[in-house]
């Protein structure tokens, strides 16, 4: 289906002629971006919560369209090595797009972030100055040698040059972190797992949920590589990813009940927040056989204040629950 939507984007192209191509704002109401929306709304299956949302959407969908219009003119022109396409992203702009789907912090190391890191950093720091000792005691007993014995040991080096490395065929298959800032768990579960096939010659796949529930870094909202590998290092590794499966998020998308029947069965209970009305005010059970005593409100307001915690779902005398 992608090579449906990147046809698509082509036959758009190939209507704005190049007189056109200097004046992208005809595509706000042309006929064929509008069908190419409605195409991508059914393909990636885009909801929208107002009319108002939708109309943000399709402009920011139009902008990008422009993007990447200009960008594969000027890659057919030569002057860039490769193609954009049209993708489930293309409903943000990049700012929301850097929010939502990045999440390395490139400031600091994350120490800060837990008495638990601060603990490992001192005990590294120790490490370093032993090694720094050891180190330089090396250095001048090496030193002593060679003047007790010039030209011992003496040996000629000459500098290889390693023109390509790829190391692909030790990869696992690239992933979809999803709507979750947690590219610093896939990079370097991908890291260590490559390095394990390289070295070892066997393929593992690791738990990135764990790195993104456990680890001392933000969850979804990004991480720092040095407090990460830390992390796997104090813990003794990782479990797999079979046994600690991707979901995808610290907390699971308001009012998505499918996501939220998932996150119980992979985790158990959840906390979660509702919106107090009289039916809870007065809730008490009605002591009536054939009745499930579920609340069962047709229109939740989407505020909340108050928490619950969800223990289970099923079906009870008919009524989903």
């Amino acid at each position: 289906m992608q090579g449906i939507i990147d046809e698509a984007i082509e036959k758009a192209m190939t209507k704005v002629s190049n007189k056109l191509q200097h004046r992208l704002e005809v595509l706000k109401n042309n006929k064929v971006v509008l069908n190419l929306w409605k195409l991508y709304k059914d393909f990636y299956k885009k909801e929208y919560e107002s009319a108002e949302e939708e109309q943000e959407r399709i402009e920011k969908f139009i902008a990008n369209l422009k993007i990447i219009i200009k960008e594969n003119v000027r890659f057919n022109d030569g002057a860039k090595s490769f193609k954009l396409h049209m993708n489930r992203f293309g409903d943000m702009d990049l700012p929301e797009f850097r929010k939502k789907m990045t999440g390395l912090n490139s400031v600091g190391n994350g120490f800060e972030e837990s008495v638990y890191i601060k603990k490992l950093s001192m005990e590294r720091q120790k490490r370093f100055l032993v090694d720094s000792v050891k180190k330089r005691i090396k250095t001048m007993k090496d030193k002593f040698n060679k003047k007790l014995h010039p030209g011992k040991n003496r040996t000629t080096t000459t500098a290889t040059s390693v023109s390509m490395v790829d190391y692909r065929p030790y990869m696992n298959p690239i992933e979809n972190q999803g709507q979750c800032g947690s590219c610093y768990a896939f990079a370097i579960t991908a890291a260590i797992e490559g390095t394990y096939a390289l070295k070892i010659g066997t393929r593992i796949q690791l738990s990135q949920q764990q790195l993104v529930d456990c680890s001392p870094n933000n969850g979804c909202s990004g991480g720092y590589f040095d407090a990460t590998f830390q992390y796997i290092k104090q813990s003794g590794g990782l479990a797999s990813e079979k046994s600690y499966p991707y979901v995808g998020y610290g907390t699971t998308p308001n009012g998505n009940e499918e996501e939220m029947k998932r996150a119980l069965l992979t985790y158990g209970p959840l906390a979660a927040g509702i919106y107090v009305t009289s039916d809870f005010q007065f809730y008490g059970p009605s002591q009536r056989a054939g009745t499930s005593d579920i609340i069962d409100i047709a229109s939740c307001p989407k505020s909340v204040d108050h928490a619950i915690a969800i223990v289970g779902y099923g079906t009870e005398n008919g009524q989903d629950y």
